[in-house]
């Protein structure tokens, strides 16, 4: 059964139909070259062709390093065909359409004259195949979850090398499935489970629960961006439900095995006040796991039971030595230092896939046009490069700037909006925590499994109660039947010990029903202010932002405003001409083809063609550099007029009166926390509870079990006894009169089948009475021994007090 820790996902193939490739480049080299060139060139397109060929009738059967081969081998083949001849739509090119269906969507194709896409489709489908070869690997043993991290980082490297170097050449509209922010999210999705793989040999190896607590929060956090990347609109829509799903529930998990690692590290520094904060809000997030779990499936829900019960079993001990020896107060855990995440691998970029070295359609083209197209790629490549990375440095500068002088938010908090930013931070992250959480729905839900749990322990008690009222019937009956006969003890008197300690269980019940009706009193009692634990609404209780009645200097506060206004604006419009730029340079570049120039220049002309060529792109990069100079200038302006801003509308005094207006939130946040405590506790409670009413009932089964083998026993002794009383009364009718004295030379015999009675004995009297295991009252069997209930201990328990559940014998 497929557990919750350990499943994994793998990306599917896209498909693809069988395709000509051979007879339309056969035909451009015929007209383009001559008959003899095309005649050269058949044996390699006749390769190029086997190798497509394969592919396409291995799509769904092969599997595995094979298949690896066959993608790589033809990769370098398109790539051979790309630097020889043009394929596109164009007058005089080579007309091949590539046909093939979204790996997501299998139903949805498209076909492009563009070989890019081609490339990108093999790709796409090394990067697959290489996530599922990671998927079959077997992960239980230390070689094999190192080989699976390997091929998952190796698969994230083939989705970055697609999205950098293919897929920004194929033709718009461009598939979903091969676009840069699905490919972006396939990249950390390999890289996430690369990153779990990591967490589960550290705990394989033993390493220290701080390093597997780190481990898995790194994992948790990069399970959370890919999940965040299936919102982007060019994803929304696309996948099914399942993959965000997943995503979801195992960065919830990590995180929650993150905390229970963390927990032992506190246990072994023998800090159990801490130990005890990080359990708690642990148990409190596996709740939430198991709804995202059961959303995926039921298996991955129950699969992760035995890590609750562990982890209410550790809660309980660090509670009980806490309250027996340390005595320490339990701080709030958003009071304990954050866990950071340590990241362990990245992606490995492909190292096979150049084709240097293949011989295919050596003799078309020559190897100086080859290498000197190269050395202009590269060219290309560094140019284009230096300007994306001055409009990216100009793009982190105008955000950086932004968020420090706290805008757009304090423009909108002026304009008498309520933007989440006004919310005091510590404030707001509890906040969010709460709504990630569920709110008030995490309360009922976790109010109806207490309900459940409870259910099942009266169902238990009743089960327990029926099975002795039962075999005290049976034991009255053979009581009837056998009268004085039947010495043993009677079954009310055995199982006295089982019939208290149901009676125990029921009173402990019954406190434990009072303290949940004084918790969901208090839940009901707060069901408005809990619905209201949302950023948005606590923004909606902050003060409003505005201009003091008496300026404290010379500066107009609508001037002050309007200056700032204008900043912003301005680096709006710088942000969307960089994009406008950065458009261009990569349309540029994806169209920039120069190989049929190349091969009707000369050797010597190819640094004057280079030159000629790139010249193309001085512009743009020339708006590139102004364009981050012009930023530049425009951060400034905004941190000046910010720093101006915040002191002409006393943006500090204002942040304190948001603090103080969020007392309300606090208190009712203070409310929400102690009810989820007492109903966390409730629920462990009912957990503890129900297993030691199963051992009770497994006590009352084996009792009663025990009792029916002894009464069948000594029904059968009863039985035999009045069969050789009948017996001896036939031989008492037959010998009624017996000689004074025997003749001489005669014996009496005994019928065959009785027994001989020694000389002087009466055969006629009475039966011994019978001093077998039921003769009287027994002695009590020993501790352990079936037909009698070992001593209990007497129920504790004790009133409730607020919330406090009783204890119950067996509790542990």
């Amino acid at each position: 059964m497929p557990t919750a820790q350990h499943i994994m996902l793998a990306v599917h193939c896209k498909k693809t139909e069988q395709v000509d490739l051979k007879g339309p480049i056969l035909s451009y080299i015929r007209s383009t070259y001559s008959g003899a060139e095309a005649d050269g060139a058949a044996d390699d397109l006749a390769a190029v062709q086997g190798l497509r060929n394969e592919m396409v009738t291995a799509q769904g059967s092969a599997t595995g390093t094979p298949r690896k081969e066959q993608l790589v081998k033809y990769f370098k083949g398109l790539a051979n065909v790309e630097t020889r001849f043009p394929i596109s739509g164009e007058r005089g090119h080579v007309k091949l359409s590539f046909p093939w269906f979204d790996a997501f969507r299998p139903a949805k194709k498209t076909s492009q004259h563009n070989i890019h896409f081609e490339k990108s489709a093999v790709l796409f489908n090394l990067a697959a195949v290489m996530s599922q070869e990671a998927l079959r690997t077997e992960r239980g043993s230390t070689e094999g979850i190192t080989q699976a991290c390997k091929l998952f980082q190796e698969s994230a490297g083939v989705f970055g090398f697609l999205r950098e170097h293919e897929a920004n050449k194929v033709d718009a509209p461009v598939p979903v499935d091969v676009n840069s922010e699905c490919l972006g999210m396939m990249e950390r999705l390999m890289l996430a489970q690369a990153q779990e793989c990591v967490y589960h040999k550290a705990v394989m190896d033993g390493k220290t629960p701080s390093t597997i607590a780190r481990l898995a929060k790194q994992a948790a956090a990069m399970y959370g961006e890919v999940c965040a990347s299936f919102a982007a609109p060019a994803l929304q829509s696309h996948f099914e439900k399942s993959w965000p799903s997943h995503c979801q529930m195992k960065g919830s998990l990590l995180d929650v095995l993150a905390l229970v690692e963390q927990a032992k590290q506190l246990q072994s520094e023998t800090s159990v006040a801490k130990e005890i904060a990080t359990l708690s809000e642990g148990f409190t997030r596996l709740q939430a796991t198991k709804k995202l779990a059961k959303a995926v499936s039921q298996e991955l829900a129950d699969s992760l039971r035995p890590l609750e019960e562990s982890m209410a079993l550790a809660l309980r001990k660090a509670q009980r030595d806490n309250d027996a020896v340390y005595l320490e107060k339990v701080p709030p855990f958003a009071d304990l230092p954050p866990l950071q995440g340590a990241l362990l691998v990245k992606s490995a970029p492909p190292a096979n896939l150049e084709a240097d070295g293949e011989s295919l359609f050596s003799g078309l083209v020559p190897d100086a046009s080859a290498k000197a197209l190269s050395k202009y790629s590269d060219a290309v490549d560094a140019a284009v490069r230096e300007a994306l990375d001055k409009l990216a440095g100009a793009t982190d500068a105008a955000r950086v700037a932004l968020r420090q002088a706290e805008l757009p938010e304090l423009l909108e908090a002026l304009d008498g909006a309520t933007p989440a930013a006004a919310v005091p931070e510590g404030l707001k992250r509890e906040l969010e925590e709460i709504q990630t959480i569920g709110g008030s729905s995490h309360l009922r839900g976790i109010l109806s499994e207490m309900g459940e749990l409870r259910r099942n322990v009266e169902a238990d008690l009743a089960a327990c109660q029926r099975t002795l009222e039962d075999e005290a019937a049976a034991d009255a009956s053979a009581r009837a039947e056998f009268k004085d006969r039947w010495g043993v003890p009677a079954s009310a008197t055995l199982a006295r010990n089982l019939a208290d300690k149901i009676a125990s269980y029921r009173s402990t019940l019954v406190q434990a029903g009072e303290s949940d009706a004084r918790v969901i009193a208090r839940l009901n009692e707060n069901e408005g202010a809990f619905a209201a634990l949302t950023p948005e609404a606590a923004a909606s209780q902050m003060p409003r932002l505005s201009a003091p009645l008496v300026p404290l200097g010379p500066e107009d506060p609508a001037v002050v405003a309007a200056t700032l206004r204008r900043d912003v604006e301005a680096l709006s419009a710088l942000s969307t001409e960089r994009a406008g730029i950065e458009e261009a340079l990569k349309e540029l570049k994806s169209k920039d083809n120069i190989l049929p120039k190349l091969m009707g220049t000369p050797t010597s002309g190819y640094d004057a063609l280079f030159e000629k060529e790139l010249a193309k792109y001085s512009k743009l990069r020339e708006d590139a550099a102004a364009s981050a100079a012009r930023n530049d200038e425009a951060v400034k302006a905004v941190a000046r007029d910010a720093q101006t801003f915040k002191s002409v509308f006393q943006v500090d005094a204002w942040r304190a009166s948001c603090d103080s207006g969020g007392t309300g939130a606090r208190a009712a946040l203070r409310s929400y926390r102690e009810v989820l405590d007492h109903l966390s506790e409730g629920l462990r409670y009912y957990m503890s509870l129900q297993e030691a009413v199963k051992e009770h009932q497994q006590q009352c089964s084996d009792f009663a079990f025990t009792r029916g083998l002894q009464r069948d026993e000594l029904k059968a002794e009863l039985s035999r006894r009045a069969r050789d009383d009948r017996a001896a009364a036939d031989v008492a009718r037959l010998n009624v009169a017996p000689p004074a004295a025997q003749q001489p030379g005669y014996a009496y015999t005994p019928p065959v089948g009785h027994p001989a009675y020694p000389p002087g004995s009466n055969p006629f009297a009475a039966p011994q009475p019978y001093h077998g295991a039921y003769a009287g009252a027994p002695p009590p069997p020993p501790q352990g021994q079936y037909g009698a209930p070992p001593p209990q201990p007497p129920p504790g328990g004790y009133p409730p007090q607020n919330y406090a559940y009783p204890q119950f014998p067996g509790q542990r």
